[in-house]
C-alpha cells in the first residue's frame, strides 16, 4: 500500500488539527527512479493536499545512478530523509524547502517523506530571465551565510567531494573525443566543427585544475542538483526541492550547475545561455553580498565557470556515442533536434573552460 493510514492520519492532523482525513485520493505524479526514489504521489482531501515521496535503497536503474547504502556514498539513499530530520534545511533570506510534515520509516529500507504540496507555485521551467536572477540572489544569500556567520554542519551523512564522485561515473566515453571514426558521422559533421574535438579534449584535461579551484573556494552547504525541475517560485521567494545529494561544496558550485542544466534540458533557449550565465552570476554575487560575504567578484566567476567546465565535459562524447549508435532520440527529443540545440552549448562550455583557466592565472 502506497499510503499508510496511520501516517496519513498523523499528517492530516498536523495540517488541519483533526486526525480524520475524510475522503481522500492518491495520484502518482512522477515515475520512480529505481535507485533511490520509489515514487511521488499527490494525496489530497477536503482542505488539504500533500506530496508523498517514498525513498529506498533500490538496485535497478542506470548504472551511473545507483544509490549506496553507506553514508559516505555520493548517492546515499537516505540522505534527504536525514536532512529533513536534522532540521538543517532552514536558510537565511528567501530560500526555503517544502515543509516536511512527517518522516516515516517503512520496512525493507524504505522511508516515506510527507511534504508540502507546491501546487500554485511557479516552476522554474516557466521562469523569466529575471526570475532566474532572483533565485540566484536567494541562493547566494542562503549559501553566503555559511561562509560568513553560520557554522558549517558536520553530519556524517552529508555528501563530501560530490562532484568528483559524480564525474567518475561520466568517464566512459571520453576516448571518443580522439577517435576519428566518432567524428566521421553525418549528424556529427553537420553540427559539430572538427576543431571542437581538440577544444573539448583541452576542457577535459583541465578537470583537475577546475576541481582544485573549487576546493580552494570557501565551503558552503550545497544542493548539487540545482536544476529547473527542482526550483519553484512563490510570493515569498524561492523553493528548492529534492535534497538527495545535499552536502558540503564550494560557493558558486550550485549556481554554476543551474546554467547548463537549464539550457541542456530545453528550459532556456541555447541562444540565451550567456545571458542566463550573467543573470545567475550577477544575482548570486548580490546574494553573497547581502549575506556579508566580501570576497572578490572574480572568485565567484571562477567558481561558476570552473564548476561548469569540470562537470559538463561529458556532453560532447555523449553526443558522439548517441550518433555512433544511431539512436533516434537523445535526452527525450529527436536526436537531430538535440544536436541542433546542444551544439552552441558546447561552445559555451569550452568558453567557460577557457575563462576559468584565465581566472586561475594571477590577476
Amino acid at each position: 500500500m502506497v499510503v499508510e493510514p496511520g501516517e496519513l492520519a498523523t499528517v492530516v492532523e498536523r495540517i488541519t488539527g483533526a486526525p480524520d482525513p475524510g475522503q481522500w485520493s492518491c495520484q502518482k505524479i512522477h515515475d520512480a527512479v529505481p535507485s533511490a526514489t520509489i515514487g511521488l504521489w499527490r494525496v489530497q482531501g477536503e482542505g488539504w493536499s500533500v506530496v508523498l515521496k517514498v525513498v529506498g535503497l533500490g538496485t535497478d536503474g542506470h548504472p551511473a545512478w545507483r544509490a549506496g547504502a553507506d553514508v559516505g556514498h555520493w548517492y546515499y539513499w537516505r540522505r534527504e530523509a536525514d536532512a529533513y530530520e536534522s532540521g538543517l534545511l532552514t536558510f537565511d533570506g528567501d530560500l526555503r524547502v517544502p515543509r516536511c510534515f512527517l518522516v516515516a520509516e517503512r520496512p525493507g529500507r524504505r522511508v516515506a517523506l510527507w511534504l508540502e504540496d507546491l501546487a500554485g507555485t511557479i516552476p522554474a521551467t516557466a521562469w523569466s530571465m529575471a526570475r532566474y536572477r532572483r533565485a540566484a540572489v536567494d541562493l547566494g544569500r542562503a549559501q553566503g551565510s555559511f561562509a560568513t556567520t553560520r557554522a558549517l554542519p558536520d553530519h556524517p551523512w552529508l555528501s563530501r567531494d560530490w562532484l568528483r564522485a559524480y564525474l567518475s561515473q561520466r568517464n566512459g566515453d571520453m576516448g571518443l573525443l580522439e577517435d576519428p571514426a566518432a567524428w566521421d558521422n553525418e549528424l556529427v559533421r553537420r553540427w559539430l566543427a572538427p576543431s571542437l574535438g581538440p577544444a573539448v579534449v583541452t576542457l577535459r584535461a583541465g578537470q583537475e585544475a577546475f576541481l582544485a579551484a573549487l576546493d580552494a573556494t570557501a565551503p558552503t552547504l550545497c544542493h548539487f542538483d540545482l536544476h529547473p525541475a527542482n526550483l519553484f517560485a512563490d510570493a515569498a521567494g524561492t523553493v528548492l526541492i529534492d535534497w538527495s545529494f545535499v552536502g558540503l561544496g564550494a560557493l558558486g558550485e550550485d549556481a554554476g550547475n543551474l546554467v547548463p542544466d537549464a539550457v541542456l534540458d530545453f528550459h532556456v533557449p541555447a541562444a540565451e545561455v550567456d545571458e542566463l550565465f550573467d543573470a545567475v552570476a550577477g544575482g548570486y554575487l548580490d546574494g553573497l553580498r547581502a549575506a556579508g560575504w566580501d570576497g572578490p567578484a572574480r572568485t565567484v566567476e571562477l567558481a561558476l565557470r570552473a564548476s561548469i567546465a569540470a562537470k559538463y565535459a561529458w556532453i560532447a562524447p555523449a553526443m558522439l556515442r548517441a550518433a555512433a549508435e544511431g539512436r533516434p532520440s537523445l535526452n527525450r527529443r529527436p536526436i537531430a533536434e538535440t544536436f541542433a540545440a546542444w551544439a552552441p552549448v558546447l561552445l559555451f562550455l569550452v568558453r567557460c573552460g577557457h575563462e576559468a583557466m584565465g581566472l586561475l592565472r594571477p590577476a
